[in-house]
């Protein structure tokens, strides 16, 4: 590598990290949107390419090279943070086809009638739901994305089952993933079993088959 590209690489680190810092992303998204858009968790072992997208990427939600006064930052508080998570795990299911923070803001207007996630504070009238007349916005949005994991979890959980039992048999799981293993296996999931419990699972599995959610950092 020439003196003149090992600066252009340089620059394109310093610039990803800008561009988290600038979007308030915590770490483990950060690491989650590395690994789908640049095709590896570690920015230091990522190709020149993979960081290119990486940036393309971050422009493209609202990540600006010179930025202007008054451009909003992205919501860092709790709910933000995971309803942000929860929108890049229904992506790892194959939910959701966008995981970018576009996507999701078109999302949060829909169900909370804001357009963006940092003002999903205070409530919301539910015409639907007599019961609940009000509801919280940021728990409203947190449910609904927590059902719709719901519909495609059970049938993953199966799936990720059957692969661990094979690699089981194979010889093939570490003291580590065998010990997610026995957690996962060890909980049973009933039909009444909400989506911690199943996403507890899904999570050992996931672990189990050495692919953790999201990636491991270096």
């Amino acid at each position: 590598m020439t003196p003149k590209q090992k600066t252009y690489r340089l620059d394109r680190i310093k610039l990803v990290h800008v561009a988290k810092r600038e979007l308030g992303l915590d770490e483990p998204t950060y690491r989650a949107i590395l690994f789908a858009q640049g095709g590896n968790e570690s920015l230091s072992a990522m190709s020149l390419d993979g960081m290119n997208k990486v940036i393309d990427y971050f422009k493209a939600q609202g990540f600006k090279l010179r930025k202007a006064a008054g451009d909003r930052k992205q919501a860092t508080g709790q709910d933000a943070k995971k309803v942000r998570a929860l929108w890049l795990f229904l992506h790892e299911l194959g939910a959701v086809r966008d995981p970018s923070e576009a996507a999701l803001t078109a999302y949060v207007q829909r169900i909370a009638g804001v357009d963006d996630v940092q003002w999903m504070r205070g409530t919301r009238k539910v015409p639907s739901n007599p019961a609940k007349r009000h509801q919280d916005r940021a728990e409203l949005v947190i449910e609904t994305l927590k059902k719709w994991a719901m519909r495609f979890l059970p049938a993953d959980i199966v799936r990720l089952k059957g692969e661990v039992r094979e690699r089981h048999q194979q010889g093939l799981l570490t003291p580590e993933q065998l010990q997610c293993a026995e957690i996962a296996f060890g909980n049973g999931l009933a039909p009444d079993v909400g989506f911690d419990k199943h996403n507890l699972v899904w999570d050992n599995l996931r672990a189990a088959v050495g692919r953790p959610f999201p990636p491991k950092s270096n």
